[in-house]
């Protein structure tokens, strides 16, 4: 009974939480561009992996393979739905602070970038769109320097335009 009584009060309090930054929202008060206003517009809309790169991040140099894990697909290297593609990011680099996931042959290559804090623990999955067979290139932040690796992938049926 405990449990239910603390899930109903959960569930009351991110309700209410949702609708009162809806409200603000919603009037003006807090507007869009003040919220994103770190948000990599230029890395977002580049046309090649290289411009995407450069504007998100700067130059990187490869990963040592014994220091990533990088799998795209399942099974790897390959996916079935260009839509939903899994990968997964594991590291044992110390002081990872971002990741980003370029896709090569996308329109508009970043897939998605992150930036991790000490709440954030590897291993990193998700899911990215992939348009067609492709490099997938994971580029990693961490000490202050830029480290990058990458995986090619098949793909059956496109995931974007």
């Amino acid at each position: 009974m405990e449990n239910s009584d603390k899930s109903r009060r959960d569930f009351l309090k991110s309700a209410i939480s949702a609708s009162t930054l809806a409200l603000v929202a919603s009037s003006g008060l807090l507007a869009p561009k003040r919220v994103l206003a770190h948000w990599p517009a230029d890395a977002f809309t580049a046309d090649t992996v290289e411009d995407a790169l450069l504007a998100l991040l700067g130059q990187a140099q490869d990963i040592p393979q014994d220091k990533v894990s990088f799998k795209v697909g399942s099974p790897p290297s390959y996916a079935v739905n260009g839509a939903s593609v899994p990968f997964e990011v594991h590291s044992s680099l110390e002081d990872i602070e971002r990741i980003a996931i370029l896709v090569d042959k996308n329109p508009n290559p970043l897939a998605m970038s992150i930036e991790l804090t000490a709440d954030v623990k590897l291993p990193f999955k998700s899911m990215i769109k992939v348009a067609e067979d492709s490099k997938i290139i994971a580029v990693i932040r961490a000490d202050g320097k830029l480290y990058k690796t990458s995986r090619d992938i098949s793909v059956d049926i496109g995931g974007c335009a």
